[in-house]
């Protein structure tokens, strides 16, 4: 008999623990933010040359990596030459860029931020605005909206 009950005590102490423990593991931190997706469209001058663009490229390098290091950097592509564009009812097809207010967008950049504030805040980081360039901050919409293939 007593037996048993330290063997029924030793099992419920288990139990207990084990149980604790999933607990704990399934817990989120308490200060874990949701973090949004933004869009940087980078746009540069129509006067913007091939040579101040490289020049200004280890700019970019010491922004992303700061991005980086403070964990909102998600991936950027830039697009810096001529593409197609496809206008009007005829779907007129020409070689071009659209360029509007004389600037031309050139880039994007993806980043995680807990609201549109804080993206701001990284957004005005970009070298480009030292050079006559915009950059066009837009929030990216929930991706949970489409089919995710696993």
């Amino acid at each position: 008999m007593k037996n048993r009950k330290l063997f029924i005590l030793l099992a419920l102490s288990i139990v207990s623990k084990w149980s604790n423990a999933q607990t704990v593991i399934s817990l989120k931190p308490e200060a874990e933010i949701p973090m949004k997706e933004f869009s940087l469209l980078v746009s540069v001058p129509t006067t913007y040359s091939n040579e101040l663009a490289k020049a200004v490229s280890p700019e970019w390098e010491k922004t992303i990596a700061r991005w980086q290091k403070e964990g909102v950097y998600v991936y950027s592509y830039a697009f810096p030459g001529e593409g197609y564009i496809i206008k009007g009812a005829k779907k007129q097809v020409r070689k071009g860029v659209v360029v509007a207010n004389n600037t031309r967008v050139v880039s994007n950049i993806i980043l995680r931020a807990e609201d549109f504030q804080s993206a701001l805040k990284y957004a005005a980081y970009c070298p480009i605005l030292k050079h006559g360039g915009v950059v066009e901050v837009r929030e990216v919409p929930t991706r949970s909206r489409f089919p995710v293939e696993q």
